[in-house]
Order: structure tokens, then C-alpha cells, then sequence
């Protein structure tokens, strides 16, 4: 199985319903009997009880649509119920696939999805990291400023995550031919935790940060406070990174800073090294 097909099954479990709208609640197998040994890429269950099956295609397949056929039918003799069938197409070249099968007496129709068309924004927005790589497969217009966007939210996770987080991504990103322009923005680019992180005296502060805005958003809630935290913990770094690149913050920066968005921080992030002052930066991230 190729390593792109693993990491989407795993992302597409956390995102699948930010991509098509369905939430799935209960992952079914995906093992079909063994006449043809058939397997599903993904099966599951909303909470209304409707199967929703999803198929990861990389290539055009002209015999896509007659499996789509079997995998519905013998979905149907296993489960007792008839699928939402849903493709998505994750390859570089145009799709020319068919959304059908059709023979005399009728047709089996099937969704498809080129992500390629899907605009990326709202996954790179997400609070999600799944989402967050998945953005690379959608639409966007600098290849460059993207993937350090990704990756800049992807360094304030710990660290597992952030390693499992940045394999994905460069495995993702050779589905675009953007995997040598990946491992140049990881390689590159200064992370903000990679300042903070063994640094006897900005480490303590940091944790003492993300610790504080738990407190204050587990106040609103379990996931209000998860992101609370994450926030105040990216806003510490990002003026720490600050200070290492421009020297202290005038106090209009830190005026700036105290009421940035997540949104208008991952500005500042994805033109930080470019920036020759920090006016620029303020200027090139459309934030003062």
C-alpha cells in the first residue's frame, strides 16, 4: 500500500466531515468477502445510521466507476443498506472519471470530489491539524507561503504530533510535486518552537503561558479551552521569535500582538525571515 493512501485513511478520519459535510460517529470494516478479495478504502456511519463510504483515488481509472458498482453492491449484502458513495480524487492530473455507471436499464451514480477544485482556505484555517495538512491537496495560490503557514501551526503542536503532522505533509505534498519545495520550507524555516524549547529561561515561560490559557478557557469549555491554549501558547513564541529577529518589540507591536488572531499571527509567521524590519513585516502581513 503506498504511503500517501495510509496517511489520507488516517487524516480523513479526523476531517472527513470538514471535506463533505458528513460527521461520521462509527468506523465500520472495510473488509468485503473474498470473491474478489474487494476492499473498501473507507466505511462509516453517521449518527442517523447512514453508511457513508469513501474511495481515495491518485490516477484516472477508467474502470473506477464498475468497482464503485461492486463495492455498492456488495456494501449493500453485508450492511442491509445502501451507501453514500463518495470519491475523492487527490492526483495531478485533470479528472476523467466518470461520477456513474451506466448500462440499458439504468445508472448507479457516485460523488465525486477533485480536491484539487476544493478551496483550501477553510482547512488551513482549522484549529484541526489533519485539516491543516489536508490543505495542501486543495486550492491556493503560493505554494511557498502555504506550506509554511502549515507549518508553522504545525511546530506549536507537541512534539509526536508535530513529527507524525510533518510526515504527512511531506507525503501529501508529493501528490502536488511539492515535496522537495516542502523539505525546503522544514529545513529552512526558523521555528518558533525550536527558540523557545531547551532554553533554560523562555521554556518555563512558555508552558507557563499554555498553562494560563487553559485555565482560562477550560472556563468555556473543554475545546474552547484546548484552543485558548493554543493560542496564548503561539502568541508567547511568536513574540519570542520576534524579539530574536528584530531585537525588543516597540510598544505598538506589542499593542499589535496582544489582540492578534490565530489567523494574523500565521500572517506574521509566513513572512517573518523575509521581512528585512518589522515594519515591514507589519506592512507585508496586512496587519497595521
Amino acid at each position: 500500500m503506498q504511503d500517501y493512501d495510509v496517511v489520507l485513511k488516517l487524516l480523513l478520519q479526523k476531517s472527513l466531515e470538514r471535506l463533505t459535510g458528513y460527521k461520521i460517529t462509527r468506523w465500520l470494516s472495510t473488509e468485503l468477502p473474498k470473491v474478489q478479495n474487494l476492499r473498501l478504502d473507507l466505511l462509516g456511519e453517521t449518527e442517523d445510521g447512514e453508511l457513508i463510504q469513501i474511495e481515495v483515488q491518485s490516477t484516472n481509472d477508467p474502470n473506477l466507476p464498475f468497482r464503485m458498482l461492486e463495492y455498492l453492491v456488495l456494501a449493500i449484502r453485508i450492511y442491509g443498506r445502501v451507501p453514500k458513495q463518495i470519491v475523492l480524487y487527490v492526483g495531478r492530473e485533470p479528472l476523467r472519471m466518470a461520477d456513474r455507471f451506466e448500462w440499458a436499464d439504468g445508472v448507479a451514480r457516485f460523488t465525486m470530489m477533485d480536491l484539487r477544485e476544493i478551496d483550501a482556505e477553510p482547512l488551513l484555517a482549522s484549529p484541526e491539524p489533519s485539516d491543516n495538512v489536508l490543505g495542501i491537496l486543495g486550492r491556493f495560490q503560493n505554494d511557498r507561503a502555504t506550506l509554511r503557514r502549515i507549518l508553522a501551526k504545525l511546530a506549536i503542536l507537541p512534539r509526536e504530533e508535530t513529527e507524525f503532522y510533518h510526515r504527512a505533509l511531506l507525503i501529501l505534498a508529493g501528490l502536488r510535486g511539492l515535496k522537495k519545495t516542502a523539505q525546503e520550507e522544514a529545513q529552512h524555516m526558523l521555528t518558533m518552537k525550536d527558540l523557545i524549547i531547551g532554553n533554560e529561561v523562555l521554556e518555563p515561560a512558555y508552558l507557563e503561558g499554555l498553562q494560563k490559557g487553559r485555565e482560562e478557557g477550560l472556563q468555556k469549555g473543554r475545546e474552547e479551552g484546548r484552543e485558548q491554549a493554543r493560542t496564548e501558547g503561539e502568541r508567547f513564541l511568536l513574540c519570542r521569535l520576534l524579539e530574536q529577529r528584530f531585537g525588543p518589540l516597540p510598544s505598538w507591536a506589542e499593542q499589535q500582538l496582544a489582540s492578534c488572531s490565530r489567523e494574523r499571527m500565521e500572517q506574521l509567521v509566513g513572512h517573518v525571515f523575509q521581512a528585512a524590519t518589522l515594519d515591514d513585516l507589519f506592512r507585508q502581513s496586512v496587519l497595521r
